[in-house]
C-alpha cells in the first residue's frame, strides 16, 4: 500500500491498474485556486487526474486538502503548501518522482521546499512572470507573487512555515515564455539574476539551463498560445506552440536530472476544444518517455 492509503500501481480515481516502469512516479493533486476547492483553475487538477495517472503510469496518487477551514486565502494557500512540501519530500524519500497538478503557481514554493534547494534549478514556463511582491502589486493577486516567493523575495515569514523551504537563488531560475509582464515586475526582473527566454526563444532552453544537479520543471499551461486552446482567463498571445512545449520538456528531461514536474493553472471551462488538456497529457507522456 502507498503511504497515503492508495495501492502502488493503482489510481484511486480510475478503475484500472497502471503499468509500473523503471521510474517510479507519484501524482500529487492540489485541486485549489487561492484556497478554494474545485472551482475555476482548482477544477483543472480534478479534470486531469485520471488521464494524467494513466499517462504517467503513476505508482500512487496523493490528494491534498485543507487541514482546517480558513477564512482568508493566504492562510489557506500556505496550509496547502505545507502539505504539498511534505508529500513531495515523502515521494523523494521513496525515490519516486513527484508530479504535481495544481490550480496555482504558488505551489512551486512548496515543491522546492519538499525537494530541498541544494543543487536545484528551476525552469518556469508561464505566460506571466509572477514576479510581484506585496509592495509592487496593484491588484493584490496573491499568485502573482509566486516566483518571488520561491526565490525568497516576499512572504518570508509564511514561507518559513513550509517545511524544508530555503529560497532558491535567482541565478538558478529560468523564466521562459513570459509575455504578460507588468512594469513593476519588469523592473524587478531586470535587476535580478533570473534567466529569461521569451516565447520565441524556448528552443534555446537546453543551452540555457543553470549548472545544477537537479531541475524542477514548472509549467503554467497558459504559456501556450491561446490559438491552441485557452488554459484560463489570463492567457494572452503570443505564446508558444504545443510542439515548443514538448521540446521544452525533452530539453529539461534529457539535459538535467528531473527532480519534479508541476502543471498549473488549467481551467477546463476555457478549454472548449480540449487543446490544452491534450497538450498537457502529451507533455506528461513525453516526460515519461524521456525519463523512463
Amino acid at each position: 500500500m502507498g503511504r497515503y492509503g492508495y495501492p502502488y500501481g493503482v489510481c484511486p480515481s480510475a478503475a484500472h491498474a497502471v503499468t509500473v516502469t523503471a521510474v517510479a512516479v507519484e501524482l500529487i493533486v492540489v485541486p485549489y485556486v487561492l484556497g478554494r476547492e474545485g472551482v475555476g483553475m482548482g477544477a483543472g487538477p480534478l479534470a486531469l487526474e485520471a488521464a494524467a495517472a494513466e499517462a504517467l503510469a503513476a505508482d500512487a496518487v496523493v490528494r491534498i486538502g485543507l487541514s482546517a477551514p480558513f477564512t482568508n486565502e493566504i492562510g489557506a494557500c500556505f496550509d496547502l503548501n505545507r502539505q504539498v512540501a511534505r508529500a513531495v519530500a515523502d515521494a523523494r524519500e521513496r525515490s519516486a518522482l513527484p508530479v504535481v497538478l495544481t490550480g496555482n503557481c504558488h505551489t512551486q514554493q512548496a515543491v522546492v521546499a519538499g525537494l530541498g534547494g541544494h543543487d536545484l534549478a528551476l525552469v518556469w514556463l508561464d505566460c506571466h512572470a509572477d514576479f510581484h511582491t506585496p509592495e509592487t502589486t496593484a491588484t493584490g493577486f496573491f499568485d502573482g507573487t509566486a516566483l518571488s516567493m520561491t526565490i525568497g523575495d516576499c512572504w518570508r515569514g509564511l514561507c518559513a512555515t513550509v517545511p524544508g523551504f530555503e529560497p532558491l537563488p535567482a541565478h538558478r531560475v529560468v523564466l521562459a515564455g513570459a509575455r504578460d509582464v507588468e512594469p513593476a515586475e519588469r523592473e524587478r526582473l531586470d535587476a535580478s539574476a533570473v534567466i529569461e527566454l521569451g516565447p520565441g526563444e524556448t528552443r534555446r532552453l537546453a543551452t540555457m539551463l543553470p549548472l545544477a544537479g537537479r531541475t524542477s520543471l514548472h509549467i503554467d499551461l497558459d504559456v501556450l498560445d491561446p490559438s491552441f486552446g485557452e488554459a484560463n482567463q489570463y492567457a494572452v498571445a503570443p505564446g508558444i506552440s504545443p510542439d515548443d512545449l514538448l521540446d521544452a520538456v525533452r530539453a529539461v528531461a534529457n539535459t538535467s536530472k528531473l527532480a519534479a514536474v508541476t502543471l498549473s493553472a488549467y481551467d477546463p471551462a476555457f478549454d472548449r476544444r480540449d487543446g490544452v488538456r491534450d497538450t498537457a497529457l502529451a507533455a506528461l507522456r513525453q516526460f515519461k518517455l524521456s525519463a523512463g
